[in-house]
């Protein structure tokens, strides 16, 4: 049973959506204005990816991003470790 005099909510009720409306539409703006902004340097990165895909070797020529790490153990072998100074080689 619905009392009209015990109602808190009031007026308030169109308010506060009205207010929810306001920051999804805020928030919904800065997302496309970020994926605007951001769309070049993402589409370079997409781009460097696919050539170092197709072109490992050019990668390694000082291209934009991460480095050309070595997948998984070597079982227990020599260990090689390349730093800007001297090479480091530690045998088992």
């Amino acid at each position: 049973m619905h009392n009209p005099r015990v109602d808190r909510a009031g007026s308030e009720r169109g308010a506060t959506a009205v207010a929810y409306a306001v920051m999804v539409a805020i928030i919904a703006l800065l997302l496309v204005a970020g994926v605007f902004m951001l769309s070049g340097s993402i589409k370079g990165a997409l781009d460097n990816g696919a050539e170092c895909v197709a072109n490992p070797g050019g990668c390694e020529d000082g291209g934009s991003g991460g480095g050309g790490g070595s997948g998984g153990g070597n079982g227990g072998g020599a260990t090689t470790t390349t730093q800007p100074g001297p090479t480091t080689t530690t045998g088992p």
